[in-house]
Formats: C-alpha cells, structure tokens, sequence
C-alpha cells in the first residue's frame, strides 16, 4: 500500500482529495499540505516552509508554481519516493526525471500516470493510471457505466455518471466532450483538455468494443 501526501492550493487539489479518499484502497491519503491559493510568482526558498513529508510513498503537488515544486524535489531528493505533479508550471519538461533518489513525475495530460517499473508508480497506476470503464447497454442504449480505473481529478467519474441513457452509437464522442467540459487543465487550441477528451472517448471505446475508424 502507498502512503500519499497530497499538497493543494486553493481549489486546486481538493477534487483530487474526494477521489483519494473515495476510491483509493491500495493507495492511502496520509498527509495534506495546503498553500496559499495567492502567492507571489517568484519565491525565494527560504520564503517556503515546507511541511515535514511524514514517510509519504509518493507526493502529489498541485502547487502550480515552479518555486513551490523546486523547494519540495529538493526536500525530498534523498528520499527514495515519487512526486507527482500537473505540467502547467512545472519545473521540467513532462516525463519522469530521476533526481538522486526521487523520482519526478510531470504529467501531460494529467489524466494518465505513464507506465514505470517504479513499484510505487506501479500500485498507484493500478486505481488511477488511465481511465477505463466497464458498460452495459440495452437496446443500444447505455444503462450503467462503471469506472474500473480513476482519475485523480474526478473526469472519469463524471464521464461515467453523465453517458447512462446516451445512445451507444453516440457515447465516444459525447465521453470526449464531456470530458472536456469537465477538464481543468489548460485550454486553447494546444491545452491538454483536448488529450483529455481523446483518451476518454478512446476509453468508452475500448469498453463498447467498437472497432476503431481512420
């Protein structure tokens, strides 16, 4: 089992702590850090008071602010954890970085955890690696949507509560705009709610066995 820290910011990180709570068995929220949803954008380290990261597994940053997030990989460097953390205003590029004994995790789009022998990324991927749904339908029409696997922010869930009564030949499309709607990630014609939107479409796909069109 993971022991997670979760650090939020404002509003950002709390539909994350729901989801933690309500559908992590494998992966237990231990800790949480909240920040001042107002802070300056450039921060001096000794300006950051860091909490002290009680034997954490694996540490979800949802500071979105690159000083924030430098302070905490070098806390936790020595340590033999993970951290986690949206792209938006991280301080590397997305994929994972080895950082002495830490190992980073910048995700874009934040929906998907990418795989990694890591057996803490592993066990976290297992509840809330990429969305999947199992579906039943009657008469075309879809009657239950369950979420096999989460994601942290609640758009797989939202996805599921919203296609029951939605015409299976309709509910691909409807999942990528649903998703999109719900998304806070970043917007525009490069924002990740677009990969957002595909990846759960593709999703209710796979679970209606629809053959993929070109």
């Amino acid at each position: 089992m993971n022991r997670v820290c979760l650090i939020t910011r404002g509003n950002l990180g709390k539909v994350v702590k729901e989801t933690l709570v309500t559908h992590g068995k494998k992966n237990l929220l231990a800790q949480t850090w909240d920040i001042s949803e107002n802070l300056p954008p450039l921060m001096e380290n000794d300006a950051v008071e860091l909490p002290v990261f009680c034997d954490c597994d694996l540490v979800l940053s949802y500071a979105l602010h690159p000083d924030i997030n430098l302070a905490v990989i070098d806390l936790l460097k020595s340590k033999r954890s993970v951290l986690l953390m949206p792209y938006s205003k991280a301080p590397l590029p997305p994929g994972y970085h080895e950082i002495n004994s830490l190992l980073v995790g910048v995700l874009k789009p934040c929906c998907v955890i990418p795989p990694s022998k890591n057996s803490v990324i592993q066990e976290f991927r297992q509840e809330f690696g990429a969305p999947s749904f199992s579906i039943t339908v009657h008469d075309d029409v879809i009657t239950q949507v369950t979420v096999v696997c989460h994601t942290r922010c609640g758009d797989a869930d939202f996805v599921a509560k919203n296609l029951v009564g939605v015409p299976a030949e309709e509910a691909c499309q409807k999942a990528g705009l649903l998703s999109q709607y719900y998304c806070q990630s970043s917007s525009g014609p490069r924002g990740s709610i677009h990969e957002a939107g595909k990846i759960h479409a593709e999703a209710v796909r796979k679970a209606l066995n629809i053959e993929k069109r070109n």
